[in-house]
């Protein structure tokens, strides 16, 4: 831990020495740890994909509550206006 808390501050020689150490390692890692790395980023697109539909099929559900309880506000406003209405063209 000391060495990424040095590369950190700052310290050019140490992070130097981070630097080389990894360009040497990484042909030698990279066949270990790509199918790591590939595996965890398909899952991590996988769970974007999910939860933009999740967010998707809310929001579909949600925006056609709201049409049903504007519809129902709709009802109630004329059937409250209709009475009143019915009795000024009856006088």
């Amino acid at each position: 831990m000391a060495l990424f808390e040095d590369v950190l501050e700052g310290n050019i020689g140490t992070g130097l020495i981070a630097a080389v150490g990894i360009a040497v390692l990484a042909p030698v890692l990279k066949p270990v740890l790509q199918p790591v790395l590939r595996s965890t980023a398909k899952a991590a697109i996988k769970g974007g994909m999910m939860a933009y539909d999740y967010g998707r099929q809310a929001y579909s559900e949600l925006s056609e509550m709201a049409g049903d309880l504007a519809a129902e506000a709709r009802a109630t406003a004329n059937e409250a206006t209709a009475p009143a209405s019915k009795a000024t063209k009856h006088s």
